[in-house]
């Protein structure tokens, strides 16, 4: 059966669908487990779909697909190599070398996305769940958290307790149902691209203001998280997105509201603090020691690397030379340079290769006029601005958002979060000038 055939899809088979996705829906604000346990039912679902031989894929997607799955495989293989190579002492920690899988996530909700998505119900799901995410930030910022949540939650008050703030005007960090402020404020930046796409996109009226005050919910949340990275993320997505979706008036009016975000922040006496230490963070600070003993992972091994997930172990082996400690070993406070310490420039070049076809295929379905690819490539920005002084992928609740994101972004029918009904959705990708040639 060639790619342009458009198979019966058992009703049961898109229930399961509809219920993973909108599961996964669930997690991107509420926990961390409820994504992690989705996005594995999402890759059972595709293997099983491949298994069938019901997968329909355009060119672009199974590109994609290919390269998530090569560099899944090589990350599942380089901490053997490394301790062949000894450059590893020991295998990674069972929780680190899991999230092997997270690779994949976005490659398998692009697969499961062909059975059909439910648009509609997972725009509704995100929306509630920021809304009432951003109040309980407020919250978070305004008041001491109290409430000792139950242990088995394993939920650090730690974070909720930090004071950006005085002692006589307190301001604590928020961390929404995450209780960790980079947790939710990284999540919003996922989340955040296809708010501005319907904010943009959407020819209904209800639905660009729902969209409207979601997004401002979420510079809200990122504002009240005392998350700076996430802040500038948040500033460099919208402006693309006011430079892709909008014009005239209401790009105007966009970059008034992103003006005063920005006058906010500098009359902030807590934010200023802030943006005053962020540059001695990364010259000469934390983030500048990371990123070094990450360099010289990368210069002992380059090839290689020192194993998915031994980032740690490696780089504490040299912190009686270079003064690493036990907090910032963990990762390199960079994706690219994380990559390429733990997985080598083999894993690195796997690495550049999803992402380049993965920004390929989306930006194809955007100039084809694709709301949820628009939302998906701002997305992809964002990740890429975090990815210059984060390791997302530690965060997998952050991870798995932004792949839910991407591999939705590879998915049909989302015109009708723009109004559209069904049958007069663009074509299906799998019948796009790319399936042809």
């Amino acid at each position: 059966m060639d790619s342009t055939s458009q198979p019966l899809v058992d009703p049961r088979l898109r229930r399961v669908v509809a219920g993973v996705l909108a599961f996964w829906a669930v997690g991107l604000v509420l926990a961390e487990v409820v994504v992690q346990v989705a996005a594995g039912a999402a890759v059972l679902v595709a293997i099983i779909l491949a298994a069938r031989r019901s997968l329909r894929l355009a060119p672009d997607v199974r590109a994609y697909v290919a390269a998530s799955l090569a560099l899944c495989a090589w990350q599942l293989a380089s901490p053997a190599v490394a301790l062949l190579t000894g450059a590893a002492q020991r295998w990674p920690r069972s929780s680190r070398y899991g999230q092997v899988l997270d690779t994949v996530a976005g490659a398998a909700a692009a697969c499961i996305g062909t059975v059909g998505v439910p648009w509609l119900l997972l725009a509704g799901v995100v929306a509630g769940g920021w809304l009432v995410a951003t109040g309980l930030g407020m919250l978070q910022n305004r008041v001491r958290w109290s409430w000792e949540p139950p242990a088995f939650f394993k939920l650090n008050l730690s974070r909720l307790h930090e004071n950006f703030g005085t002692e006589e005007s307190p301001r604590y960090a928020s961390g929404g149902f995450f209780f960790h402020r980079l947790r939710f404020a990284h999540g919003a930046i996922a989340a955040l691209g296809p708010a501005l796409a319907v904010l943009g996109g959407s020819e209904l009226a209800r639905r660009r203001g729902l969209a409207g005050l979601v997004v401002l919910g979420m510079l809200l949340s990122i504002y009240n998280a005392f998350a700076r990275a996430a802040l500038g993320a948040a500033l460099i997505v919208s402006v693309v997105a006011l430079l892709l979706l909008v014009q005239g008036r209401a790009r105007k009016a966009g970059l008034v509201v992103l003006g005063v975000l920005v006058l906010v922040v500098v009359v902030s006496p807590a934010w200023r603090a802030r943006m005053a230490k962020a540059v001695g963070n990364i010259y000469g600070g934390e983030r500048q020691l990371a990123m070094s003993v990450g360099w010289e992972l990368v210069r002992e091994h380059p090839l290689a690397g020192v194993g998915f997930g031994n980032h740690k172990p490696a780089a504490m082996a040299t912190a009686e030379r270079t003064g690493i400690n036990d907090f910032l070993a963990t990762d390199a406070h960079n994706v690219w340079l994380t990559v390429w310490a733990e997985t080598g420039l083999v894993g690195l070049l796997l690495f550049a290769c999803m992402h380049v076809l993965l920004a390929r295929a989306l930006i194809r379905r955007h100039r084809e006029g694709s709301l949820a690819a628009t939302g998906a490539l701002l997305s992809w920005v964002g990740f890429q601005v975090l990815a210059l002084v984060h390791y997302l992928p530690f965060h997998s609740n952050v991870h798995l958002s932004f792949a839910l994101i991407w591999g939705l972004g590879l998915c049909e029918g989302s015109g009708v979060l723009r109004g559209e009904t069904p049958a007069a959705s663009p074509l299906p990708a799998s019948v796009g000038p790319a399936a042809r040639s």
